[in-house]
């Protein structure tokens, strides 16, 4: 089974692999630059989501759950959180077009439960703490957005396999490490 996991952003990070896979497949995309008009990157999402789900064919989707407009009240704005909400609709569409049927969206904070141990993480703190797991387990991350991607993507496959959870566990980290 190949599980692909997508930070939806302006910027999108992905992860994709499968649970016998040591790393998943790691990469960003940046649909337009931060004043590009919510059609323009929707376009551009549309165009490379075709295009990167009919290249390689997943057998499930991993997404986040999109925050309560309240969760982000004061810190974003309407324009960006229907930007987000817009990605989403144009992923899902496109991934459940090209013949991926399983389609989850998870909880944020269930992720970062699992990858970092710190379910109610403050965002800056947590994303830092992801990207220093990712770096520990030798995964090649670039940025926040592949990192989360990573994170999500080990989540999923740990459902899959829960034997899996062990290499993120403090106890049991790669080649004797601790994270």
């Amino acid at each position: 089974m190949i599980v692909c996991a997508l930070d939806l952003a302006t910027t999108t990070g992905f992860a994709f692999g499968t649970p016998d896979d040591n790393e998943p497949t790691i990469g960003s995309v940046k649909f337009g630059t931060d004043g590009a008009l919510p059609d323009a990157v929707f376009c551009a999402a549309l165009t490379w989501a075709q295009r990167f789900f009919n290249e390689h064919k997943f057998d499930m989707l991993a997404i986040e759950r999109l925050l309560p407009p309240e969760a982000m009240r004061g810190r974003t704005s309407r324009q960006v959180r229907d930007r987000l909400a817009g990605l989403h609709g144009v992923i899902r569409a496109v991934a459940r077009n090209a013949g991926v049927f399983d389609i989850t969206v998870v909880e944020v904070g269930d992720v970062r439960g699992h990858f970092i141990g710190q379910r109610g993480a403050k965002r800056e703190a947590a994303k830092s703490e992801v990207m220093r797991r990712c770096r520990a387990l030798g995964w090649p991350v670039h940025n926040d957005n592949e990192g989360d991607a990573c994170a999500l993507w080990s989540h999923q496959v740990s459902l899959l396999n829960p034997k899996l959870a062990l290499r993120v566990s403090p106890l049991f980290g790669p080649k004797g490490v601790a994270l």
